[in-house]
Parts: structure tokens; C-alpha cells; sequence
């Protein structure tokens, strides 16, 4: 980091570690450039090429114009299909109002967290784990708290750690 960044970033930053799954996918796909066979585990992106009905379908948005901004939450109809596609495979009622589209898991898993993480509120994160999740706690004003992800009584843990559980009832938060 330059040092005029670390004089204008916020304190929080420094707690931040980098993200070396970027690296190690910059050195994976140099290994396959240079002819070594790779299989990719480093980052959570399919293994496979996308299908050609959505490649068919991006370019026909292309072409018909459609390359504006869309609605913050995703498109309407897009939200209706997610819905109707819960509905038909797993017979959950889904109202599209309540479908949020990101761009990856990680837009999603940031604004879940924003809803729900406290300033100074301890939260459990496993460990390994994705890493970005104890990033989002920290950006977030949240401390977390690394647990190892062998098998343990949750009631154990949340003692251990001096933190709260939280679970959801209807739209109620409730806290032990």
C-alpha cells in the first residue's frame, strides 16, 4: 500500500489483510499460459464455459440497446423468473419483491452483513473460511472472531466467545 493511501484510508484498513485468492489465481492462470494443466480451486467461479442461451441472450441485450443501468435490485423480470423458479423446484412461495440480484455472492454476503452486524458486536466467522467475511465484519465496525471449523456445540461456543446469537423469528431480531 502507498504510503499517501495509508494516510488518507481509514484506521479499519490496516486491519484488513489482502486477498491472496487473486494472486494465486494470477499464478494459476500464467502456469496455464505457458502450456501446465490447471484445475481452478482458488476462487468460487464455475468449471465451466456459460452456456450458450445466456451467451445468446447477453448478446441480443447488446444489440437490442439494452446497456444501461439496471434497477439496484435486478431486473423485474429476472427477480419474477428466481421467484417462479423456487416455486417450481422447491415449492417455496417467494414474493419477487423479497429477490435481490448481485453481481456474485460477495455484493450479497456485504449487504447481509450490513444488516445485520453491530458496531463492536463480536461475530463468530469460521476458520478457514472465506475471507472475506471477516473483512466485511471488520469494514463493518464488527469484531471477528475466528473459530476453527471442527465440531462443536454452538451453545459451547457462543459461552466460550462472550458473543451473542441471534436467530429470526418473523421480522423480530432475538437475542440470548
Amino acid at each position: 500500500m502507498s504510503p499517501y493511501f495509508r494516510h488518507a484510508a481509514a484506521a479499519r484498513v490496516q486491519d484488513i489483510a489482502p486477498f491472496h485468492v487473486m494472486e494465486v489465481q494470477t499464478a494459476a492462470r500464467a502456469l496455464e499460459a505457458a502450456g501446465r494443466s490447471v484445475v481452478h480451486l482458488e476462487i468460487g467461479e464455475p468449471d465451466f464455459p456459460t452456456p450458450p442461451q445466456v451467451v445468446a441472450a447477453a448478446q441480443a441485450a447488446l444489440a437490442g440497446g439494452n446497456i444501461y443501468y439496471t434497477s439496484a435490485l435486478g431486473l423485474p423480470q429476472l427477480r419474477e423468473a428466481i421467484a417462479r423458479h423456487y416455486a417450481d423446484r422447491y415449492g417455496v412461495d417467494v414474493e419477487p419483491e423479497r429477490v435481490i440480484v448481485t453481481a456474485g455472492s460477495s455484493a450479497a454476503l456485504l449487504l447481509v452483513m450490513a444488516l445485520l452486524v453491530n458496531r463492536d458486536e463480536r461475530i463468530l466467522v469460521s476458520d478457514p473460511g472465506y475471507p472475506c467475511n471477516r473483512h466485511f465484519v471488520r469494514v463493518l465496525e464488527g469484531v471477528p472472531v475466528g473459530i476453527a471449523t471442527h465440531a462443536i456445540d454452538a451453545g459451547r461456543l457462543v459461552h466460550m466467545h462472550n458473543v451473542r446469537s441471534r436467530h429470526f423469528d418473523n421480522d423480530e431480531n432475538h437475542y440470548e
